[in-house]
């Protein structure tokens, strides 16, 4: 049996990363592994190890960290998004070096900067697996183009900022031994823009407890409007501003509802573009919510409309939960909808595809019940956490035995 460490740069509990983590952490537990989790808390000042009550305050580092940074790189400070970065990465690699890694027998980081970190001060002989949740650099570049509207997408890619993720992602790629991916278009990515051999990755979809989605809800109450179900952050790589553009060119407003779940930096301008739009009664903002799977047990279909995604979460709760979903094909989105099977998959940014597409689910009950059907029975076959588990557990013998020899 193992003791494994499961790392990342990133709060938990919350978000996708903890989807992953908590469902393969119990899994393996369930198999007589030890698991430990590291992450961050408050706004990255402490290191914990979340099972553990093990807490590392990283104020007392920051003084030190600054000066090296400064006197490293003294230009740094006219990059306030890339100085943060490197504070908050070198905080944690201080942070983390506190701890024993030494009766580990592998970790497991979560992303490519907790990678890049924990390759630094690890031991030698501990092998390194990164599961890669998204396309870093790519997020970035959304993120910093609903910033700086007037630049072009060249103009951002070829910038500081830019480059600069991208050779982390580089350097954090190369530094685990094994690279664990969900979906082809992430490794796709890997191979092609980072240039890693196919070998090293290792593409593995995500699972959940199939048991969860089998416990009774309560009867789904006779809606006088059909729901709408969006579980996202309001971000702009979410393409939710083309969702709202999308709904005010449905027919019938008084027959739907939209109800979003999830909160960030777009809000308010998501709100004043439902009224500039006139649709503002009919989308519900209802923030982050505990109660999930009551939400999708009252949806007649799920809608996600990214500009980038890997694999997300709420497209597999949507499935078990036997709810249609409308994705865009952006990233890994395609690989988890049957076109028109157990959903419908639309041009990215396409306002009007993406309306047409809501309305034939709102107007075609039969279908939407079928898609419903299949989505449970692919749903169960693709999504079983024992799988994920079995899986990633030879990927870490594979990482043992290639270095130290054992088996």
């Amino acid at each position: 049996m193992m003791k494994l460490l499961i790392a990342t740069v990133f709060p938990l509990p919350g978000g996708g990363i903890w989807s992953f983590v908590s469902n393969l952490r119990e899994n393996l537990i369930k198999q007589g592994h030890t698991v430990d989790v590291l992450c961050t808390r408050d706004d990255n000042k402490k290191v914990v190890l979340l099972n553990r009550n093990t807490v590392i305050d990283l104020a007392h580092y920051r003084p030190y960290v600054n000066e090296k940074l400064l006197q490293s790189v003294p230009h740094l400070v006219r990059e306030p998004w890339v100085y943060n970065a490197e504070m908050n990465r070198y905080l944690f690699e201080q942070g983390v070096s506190e701890l024993n890694l030494n009766h580990y027998d592998v970790i497991h980081a979560q992303d490519v900067i907790a990678a890049v970190a924990l390759s630094r001060i690890k031991p030698n002989h501990l092998p390194l697996v990164t599961s890669v949740h998204g396309f870093l650099t790519g997020a970035i570049f959304h993120q910093y183009k609903t910033r700086h509207v007037t630049l072009g997408d060249r103009e951002i890619w070829n910038s500081f900022l830019l480059q600069y993720y991208s050779r982390l992602e580089q350097i954090g790629y190369e530094a685990s031994d094994y690279i664990h991916t969900s979906s082809q278009w992430m490794r796709g990515i890997i191979e092609r823009e980072f240039r890693m051999q196919p070998s090293k990755i290792h593409t593995i979809r995500y699972g959940v407890k199939l048991s969860e989605f089998t416990q009774k809800l309560p009867s789904k109450r006779k809606e006088d409007k059909q729901i709408i179900l969006v579980i996202s952050r309001l971000v702009y790589l979410k393409g939710l501003h083309h969702l709202m553009e999308a709904l005010s060119l449905l027919n019938n407003k008084n027959t739907w509802e939209c109800r979003i779940l999830g909160e960030g930096e777009m809000e308010k301008e998501l709100k004043a573009e439902c009224r500039r739009l006139g649709i503002e009664g009919n989308v519900k903002f209802l923030g982050n919510r505990s109660n999930v799977k009551e939400h999708l047990h009252q949806a007649d279909m799920l809608v996600l409309p990214s500009l980038q995604e890997n694999q997300p979460f709420a497209v597999i709760e949507a499935q078990l939960s036997g709810v249609p979903t409308i994705v865009s094909n952006a990233g890994g989105l395609p690989e988890m909808v049957d076109n028109y099977k157990n959903g419908v998959i639309t041009e990215k940014a396409n306002s009007r595809q993406l309306s047409e597409s809501i309305q034939y689910l709102l107007e075609n009950h039969e279908i939407r019940e079928r898609m419903s059907q299949s989505a449970k029975q692919m749903g169960k076959a693709m999504w079983d956490v024992n799988r994920l588990g079995g899986s990633i557990l030879e990927l870490y013998v594979k990482a043992r035995h290639d270095k130290l020899g054992i088996f």
